[in-house]
């Protein structure tokens, strides 16, 4: 117990993050009524600026994570950082064009740092924290409040060291739990956001307060909701089965909370229910599950929503004179999240109840004694032999791609692909023109090469950026190309394994001994050539070796996808060779998602082959006529 305490009491990167953004957004919030005149433009002027900032970073960060370009943490914190001296150095010069500008600038980089968000309740209570600090300044020095936006982004840019500095979600690779839907978190950040900007005109022409009186309302709000949702964090704890449920019951607790600062007829009325508005905005978002790789995409779908919501009440001008656009806006996410649990039980009642319980998390990388690779069969005729069973998973699919882009030398681009392959699964992607544009799909989702424009998930994770020795480590993929000599099976790029013994023995490495000594046993039975050519360079292997070696690899490690590149040279006969395909069957039955990239114009014999798009034009043409005349 005494070994976990120093870890335990020192503050999360992520915390500071959360405290940062809260403290920079908090100190704009409350200051923007008040900034007019020192940067020399009408309030409403700032608070439009701050909504197109907000337009501006959620664009941004949807371009970069549709085409794969979103940084990690530690690139986020830094964008983030330079965000703040820009926003906090936009009030000081007084000159409306610099203040427009450097804002402008700092939406832009924010569109790079939403991966700093995360859906947990110290992120929020961090954030709510940092606000009620940001408003209490603007209540202090409500005659300079272009010195609390300075002081504010300043301290907010050192908050933001410890993130800068290492990873602030660890244990991303652990989370089980279902993700909320896009639709769902943008609903609950339109609640928030377009509250939160209407608040503002309700303090003004509601009750007249002016001044820092104006943002005592968001100082206290703020300070309540990081106590509520402190609170909500002990009582709660993680969440479980009944986490949809939950999420639609803060989703109603938001919308009545919506509601009750659309009709509060005084002012402490007011604070208190929008404090209960970001205390139920928070806890809708938590529910699903802990910290994970979707965190961007919540963060993306949240403040495109708010964005929505806000530019709504700009234009409805309701709110002025009445709460008829607040209270439209708050029934959005009780709407979301009732379809999202409607529509999750009917998925649910389809599965059939009779079917394998799921595995627990691991189960799938996870090798059940040496039968796993023995009753494949001999390396000269593989057989289905007994049946592993499929590892079920609650999670989402091993593989899935969205409007990914690919360029090769010498043949079209591969355009908007999209593909999603399923735990167990062979898929055989296959091409109409000659080439290796198959192949360079693969080596895109196997992290050998950078894609022109897309986004892929592997279990749910956003792996665009992690590298293929990461992906073999966490043995979320394996890439196998036997047409490369300097590839030693499954191993990544580089390894240092030369023999066969030795890559055999680098699968096996993240077993104990003694399973180990089973598996590579059993491997040995399975492909005799493993002995026989164990001491023998992986370089001077045929194709056909290692591509064997390399499923052998597969077998052992149990990856969540493999892909099997056999569009190189020398490969094609291994795309109808039946013993591959039943080692390959073998692989798939332990849980692993497989896709195989065939060569062009190979005959497939699968149930879901799929074909690369191919765009229209002379250059397509001439390239399938070469490619019938040589064949």
């Amino acid at each position: 117990m005494a070994s976990r305490t120093p870890h335990s009491i020192r503050p999360r990167p992520d915390v500071w993050a959360g405290a940062a953004a809260g403290l920079a957004g908090g100190a704009y919030l409350a200051a923007a009524p008040l900034l007019g005149g020192p940067v020399g433009m009408p309030g409403e002027a700032v608070r439009y600026l701050l909504l197109t900032g907000l337009l501006l970073a959620g664009a941004v960060g949807h371009v970069l994570r549709r085409r794969g370009r979103a940084t990690g943490t530690i690139g986020a914190a830094r964008r983030a950082a330079a965000v703040c001296l820009l926003a906090g150095a936009a009030p000081l010069p007084g000159s409306p064009m610099v203040f427009a500008g450097l804002l402008v600038a700092a939406a832009v980089l924010a569109g790079g740092s939403l991966a700093l968000y995360r859906p947990g309740y110290a992120w929020h209570a961090a954030c709510f924290a940092g606000a009620a600090a940001g408003g209490g300044a603007t209540v202090l020095l409500a005659q300079r409040p272009q010195v609390v936006c300075a002081v504010g982004c300043g301290l907010a840019a050192l908050l933001l060291a410890p993130a800068g500095l290492r990873s602030a979600a660890p244990d991303d690779g652990r989370d089980t739990h279902a993700a909320l839907s896009g639709w769902t978190v943008a609903a609950v950040g339109a609640a928030v956001f377009g509250t939160l900007f209407a608040g503002q005109s309700l303090v003004v022409f509601r009750w007249e307060l002016l001044g820092g009186a104006g943002a005592r309302p968001f100082a206290w709000a703020a300070s309540a909701a990081a106590v509520l949702t402190c609170g909500l964090a002990l009582a709660g704890g993680r969440p479980g089965a009944g986490a949809g449920a939950r999420t639609a019951l803060f989703a109603a607790g938001l919308t009545a909370a919506v509601a009750a600062c659309a009709g509060a007829a005084r002012v402490w009325q007011f604070t208190l229910a929008l404090g209960l508005v970001l205390t139920c905005g928070a806890a809708a978002v938590v529910g699903p599950g802990r910290r994970g790789p979707r965190d961007t995409g919540h963060a993306v779908a949240g403040v495109l929503g708010g964005a929505a919501a806000v530019t709504a009440v700009v234009l409805s001008g309701g709110l002025l004179s009445g709460p008829d656009s607040l209270a439209a806006i708050g029934l959005v996410p009780a709407v979301a999240a009732a379809c999202a649990l409607i529509r999750g039980g009917r998925r649910t009642a389809a599965t059939d109840p009779a079917g394998p319980a799921a595995d627990p998390p691991g189960a799938a990388t996870a090798v059940d004694g040496a039968g796993a690779v023995r009753g494949v069969g001999t390396a000269g005729g593989v057989g289905a032999g007994g049946s592993a069973g499929r590892s079920g998973s609650a999670g989402p699919a091993p593989l899935h791609v969205r409007g990914l882009g690919v360029r090769t030398a010498g043949a079209p681009p591969v355009r908007r692909l999209g593909l999603t392959v399923e735990a167990g699964e062979i898929t055989y992607l296959t091409d109409t023109l000659p080439g290796r544009r198959a192949g360079a799909v693969l080596a895109v989702l196997g992290g050998l090469r950078r894609a022109d424009a897309g986004s892929w998930w592997l279990r749910g994770h956003d792996v665009s950026r992690v590298a293929e020795r990461g992906r073999w480590d966490l043995r979320m993929s394996a890439y196998v190309d036997p047409s490369d000599p300097a590839r030693a099976g499954a191993l990544p790029q580089g390894h240092p394994a030369a023999s066969v013994t030795d890559a055999v023995a680098a699968a096996t490495a993240h077993l104990g001994p003694e399973r180990a000594a089973v598996l590579t046993a059993g491997a040995r039975t399975a492909f005799p050539f493993l002995a026989a050519k164990g001491a023998e360079d992986c370089a001077v292997l045929g194709p056909d070796e290692r591509c064997v070696l390399g499923l052998a690899q597969a077998l052992i490690v149990r990856p969540a996808l493999l892909l099997l590149d056999l569009t190189g040279p020398g490969c094609g006969p291994l795309a109808a060779d039946p013993a591959v395909t039943a080692v390959l069957r073998r692989i798939a039955d332990g849980g692993t998602a497989v896709l195989v990239a065939a060569p062009a114009g190979q005959a497939v014999t699968t149930p879901r082959p799929l074909l690369l798009p191919v765009s229209g034009g002379t250059r397509a043409a001439r390239l399938r006529r070469n490619g019938k005349a040589t064949s």
